[in-house]
């Protein structure tokens, strides 16, 4: 038979494509074919966890995300090694993984903060891959010492790759205090648990299998939140968490006479609040951050208020104590705040320390939190991903709470512009960007990072119709004593095209650094959506003020627009006062997370502003230039 190439025309091949894509199954790039985590806990929790995997990789993607296997552990309470390696190729032949592919060097973590964390991580190289190798391994870590937060364990389902069977099995004296939990994912899919006693020794499995692979969608919350779960512990509850960071950060918070004498000249004469606020402030513009997350194998001990001081850095725990440190040396009472500064919204069914990676400081004097280890966070500022999350309060006896949920006017962007256009279709402009000071923190950090102002400015120009030149003009981003002032300059020459005297025109967008365009990566592209998404509360205003030339006429302007759904309102006003146009466009997403079943509703909503963003008003010009 000979062979006869097929061609399309391109336009039927982009609708073949589009049918395909349509019904298209997500591509499974790698399958895990069985793990087994088994763990054998003795009575003072110290145990020996073994675990076997074995995986199959099935597009270059999936070698890409299966080529090595990696473990991380803290050599000063446990043990890791490797017990056995190997690949099957398709062809049946066995490849024993090599001494020399396995190394074992300082983790990421331990490299990227010296004398923070002694992490090690032992990283293993598979040999010879191809499509359709499979990989196994097991490891054998033992826990030396007996963990300050107890045993715990969590297993959930992966999203893109495809489990055949997973299984976590615990061994445990039967008298030991232990509670397990499933939850079923929101896509289907559930843990399996047979949990017997015999002869004093408690014996649980949890096993699920034949999970499809699945491509995680854009803007999704964290996947503990929907993929199926099971989670074991013997934390009696979240309280004891914090009574338990209370304990091991009391004696680092101490002020020292340094201490005392630095927050005197920190402080001055102001008291209470702004006391506090000057205290913030001076941490967050001189510690500098370095990120080790909290991590319940390492415990969750900061370094000495004192120490914190001489070093000049920290993580985010060491912001707090020297933060508390400074604050109590003016008896403003303070405590550590545990949370998730994340995409995680929904509690664990357990009180999981691994629930936590972050923490904040609470003042219970003004019911106030603040985030010392952004620094481009004000006193007054609480990103998104700090609110309306349940934290541990670090007290005596721990005390379980909730940061305050975000709400559209905490998080403000307010651009207005002011431009002209002149009879040859040149423009003018000058902006004003005002915000709130949640909605500062990505600014701030923006501006701190760009090469210049004015590239910045240029870039974000060289991305509208009207193109141009121009700059931005900023205080200091690294102040936060004071609002971030923010305005721009700009000009686009022959910016409008006029034929037959006529010219259709949008809305230039200018310097606009959140333009209603980039609401477009909050669209699913199929029009509907499987998990929950962050929509992120906030509010956007964009106000235009367009003077034209005295021969140049606006004989038609845009409709005006109201649009309102559970998830938001959109309005757009367009007014004319004899050569003066005034354009209004006002955005509020009300909601932080969307459920599946809600998205049409936000969708509705952001497609009103893109839409908007696309209409033209005409222009006349009346001296027949």
């Amino acid at each position: 038979m000979i062979a006869v190439p097929i061609r399309f025309a391109l336009p039927v091949l982009f609708l073949l494509l589009a049918h395909v894509a349509a019904f298209a199954q997500p591509t499974t790039h790698a399958r895990l074919d069985r793990s087994v985590d088994r763990y054998v806990v003795a009575r003072d929790l110290t145990y020996v966890e073994t675990t076997t995997q074995t995986s199959t990789l099935l597009t270059q993607r999936g070698l890409r995300a299966g080529e090595r296997a990696a473990r991380s552990f803290y050599p000063d309470k446990q043990t890791l090694e490797v017990v056995e390696a190997w690949v099957d190729q398709p062809d049946g032949t066995r490849l024993p993984v090599p001494a020399s592919s396995i190394f074992t060097r300082p983790s990421a973590a331990s490299q990227g903060a010296p004398g923070f964390t002694g992490s090690l991580t032992t990283t293993v190289l598979f040999p010879q891959l191809r499509e359709g190798s499979r990989t196994h391994i097991t490891w054998r870590r033992t826990q030396k010492v007996p963990p300050l937060m107890g045993f715990s364990v969590s297993n959930q389902a992966l999203i893109e790759w495809a489990t055949t069977e997973d299984t976590t099995e615990i061994e445990l004296p039967a008298d030991l205090p232990f509670a397990w939990r499933t939850k079923e994912g929101l896509l289907g899919g559930r843990f399996q648990v047979a949990d017997t006693t015999e002869a004093g020794t408690r014996r649980i499995r949890a096993t699920i299998r034949d999970i499809p692979a699945r491509e995680a969608e854009r803007n999704s919350v964290s996947s503990s939140d929907f993929q199926p779960l099971f989670v074991a512990t013997t934390q009696p509850n979240l309280e004891a968490l914090g009574a338990l960071y209370h304990r091991q950060s009391a004696d680092r918070i101490a002020p020292t006479p340094e201490i005392q004498a630095l927050a005197a000249r920190i402080v001055g004469d102001k008291t209470g609040r702004d006391a506090a606020r000057a205290i913030y402030e001076w941490i967050t513009g001189n510690i500098r951050y370095v990120a080790v997350y909290l991590d319940p194998d390492d415990g969750w001990v900061p370094h000495a208020a004192a120490d914190i001081l001489k070093n000049g850095y920290g993580d985010c725990k060491d912001h707090v104590a020297l933060m508390q440190a400074l604050l109590a040396a003016r008896d403003i009472r303070s405590y550590a705040a545990i949370i998730d500064w994340g995409s995680r919204t929904t509690d664990l069914p357990l009180p999981m320390p691994g629930q936590f990676n972050h923490a904040i400081i609470y003042l219970p004097d003004w019911d106030h939190y603040a985030n010392p280890t952004d620094h481009y966070a004000g006193f007054d500022a609480l990103d998104r991903r700090l609110s309306g999350k349940t934290v541990v309060l670090a007290t005596p006896e721990g005390q379980v709470a909730r940061t305050p949920p975000s709400r559209p006017e905490q998080n403000r962007y307010h651009l207005a512009t002011t431009l002209t256009i002149d009879a040859h279709g040149t423009m003018n402009a000058t902006a004003r960007i005002t915000l709130s000071p949640n909605t500062e923190i990505g600014l701030r950090s923006a501006i701190a990072s760009a090469s210049s102002l004015r590239d910045l400015a240029e870039r974000i120009l060289s991305g509208t119709a009207e193109g141009g030149v121009g700059t931005l003009n900023a205080s200091n981003p690294r102040d936060l004593s004071r609002p971030l002032d923010l305005s721009a300059t700009w000009q686009a020459r022959n910016a409008v095209t006029f034929q037959k005297d006529t010219a259709y025109l949008r809305i230039p967008s200018g310097i606009d650094i959140t333009p209603p365009t980039r609401l477009r990566s909050k669209l699913a592209p199929a029009g509907t959506r499987e998990t929950p998404m962050l929509a992120d509360v906030g509010e956007h205003i964009w106000d235009t003020t367009i003077t034209l030339a005295p021969t140049l006429t606006a004989t038609r302007l845009p409709d005006d627009i109201t649009v309102a759904t559970t998830a938001g309102t959109y309005t757009a006003t367009y007014r004319r006062t004899g050569n003066t146009l005034t354009i209004r466009r006002h955005l509020v997403v009300a909601q932080d997370v969307i459920q599946p079943q809600n998205y049409p509703a936000l969708e509705t909503l952001l497609a009103a502003p893109l839409a908007d963003a696309r209409v033209a008003l005409v222009l006349k010009r009346g001296d027949g230039e």
